[in-house]
């Protein structure tokens, strides 16, 4: 992971972030744009799915998919500007490596999702209980989401060297 982030420190998507006095800011600010529709849509979906909210229509909860999308693909992109932006910084920093191990099991939690329930899920009773396989992967996905977003905020003060 070190030599990686050597070899972009002086590359063009580092010069670029460094340089911008505003970008830094700005993707911060993106960031946790970012961070509010992935974890504000997934909240509603997942405490929905773990069979809380009955008076939700479970199949309607999932309508959130699309800004769960693009929170996570603006906090994708934001993320590996900060990362190339700073890669010496978050290369040596155990806070950083839980949290993409965290984004890791999330992703793997929700192919789970998409391979065995997204299909079934539509024939569910739409304000009954959910089964025991979406309860497991709606807390797996409440569970992981709460540790990224508490690591990624420990980033600054953690494993800094």
């Amino acid at each position: 992971m070190e030599a990686f982030a050597q070899s972009i420190e002086g590359g063009i998507v580092y010069t670029w972030v460094t340089s911008i006095f505003w970008l830094w800011p700005l993707m911060e600010t993106l960031h946790f744009i970012g961070l509010s529709l992935l974890l504000g849509g997934l909240i509603i979906i997942d405490t929905r799915m773990a069979g809380f909210f009955r008076g939700l229509n479970i199949t309607a909860t999932h309508k959130l998919l699309p800004w769960v999308f693009v929170g996570f693909g603006i906090n994708l992109t934001t993320g590996v500007l900060f990362f190339f932006g700073d890669p010496m910084r978050y290369a040596v920093n155990w806070g950083f490596r839980v949290k993409m191990v965290l984004v890791v099991i999330a992703g793997l939690n929700a192919l789970w999702f998409w391979l065995r329930l997204n299909k079934p899920m539509h024939s569910w009773e739409p304000h009954g209980d959910t089964p025991r396989e979406a309860k497991l992967v709606a807390w797996i996905s409440l569970v992981t989401w709460t540790g990224v977003l508490l690591f990624g905020r420990l980033i600054p003060y953690v494993g800094t060297g």
